[in-house]
């Protein structure tokens, strides 16, 4: 329904509670991380897709939830919420084995198309082969003049334009949770092994089963 030149968007699941999160919830997002920027300063990439197929012999790595482009730091994000299938065991939640192999592999990737002058993706297929492998990640390089090629230099090149020098790269959990059914006790404290974790209360935005959002 349209109201006030605004348009209310009733939406479902993580991908409903990723964008209300971004939209209504950055700064607290940000003070949470103690980081001083404010959400002016910041450019967010949503859903940000590089390819759904798996396996060692392709290229592409799924998608991020989101991405933060900070003032201070590059947030690379993941969401979840409180009816999602992971688990929540002694304060940690697992995350899948090819989400933390996606944060990997970004982050080896753009730190190397941030340290480099390329001009194009064919001049950036080898040296990102050779780091890859230095890694431990037998993934290939995504072909030139591809789809996922294309979308990787797209957000390489947004992110260098963003900062002066290669920033702080920090993977990101966003856990979504209802207070009325889900005390802080059993929120996560842990992610992975280095992903910085904040829970946001969504029961305010709530509408049945669904997600409000105004654009």
């Amino acid at each position: 329904m349209e109201m006030g030149g605004t348009m209310e968007i009733l939406a479902y699941g993580e991908d409903a509670l990723t964008l209300w999160g971004l939209k209504y919830q950055l700064s607290a997002i940000l003070s949470r991380l103690n980081d001083p920027s404010s959400p002016s300063q910041c450019q967010v990439f949503f859903r940000p897709s590089f390819g759904r197929a798996g396996g060692d012999k392709s290229a592409q790595f799924g998608e991020f939830d989101f991405i933060i482009l900070s003032d201070a730091s590059l947030y690379l994000g993941e969401s979840k919420w409180d009816r999602s299938s992971e688990q929540i065991v002694g304060g940690v939640l697992s995350l899948r084995p090819e989400q933390l192999l996606r944060h990997r592999l970004f982050r080896c990737l753009v730190q190397a198309w941030l340290a480099g002058h390329y001009t194009s993706w064919s001049d950036f297929m080898v040296p990102a082969a050779v780091i890859l492998q230095g890694e431990g990640l037998y993934k290939p390089v995504a072909p030139e003049n591809s789809l996922l090629a294309e979308n990787l230099e797209m957000v390489f090149n947004l992110i260098k334009d963003h900062y002066n020098s290669t920033p702080q790269i920090k993977n990101l959990l966003l856990y979504f949770y209802c207070a009325s059914n889900q005390t802080a006790a059993f929120l996560p404290q842990k992610a992975g092994n280095d992903f910085y974790v904040v829970s946001l209360d969504y029961s305010t935005a709530v509408q049945g089963n669904f997600i409000r959002i105004n654009l």
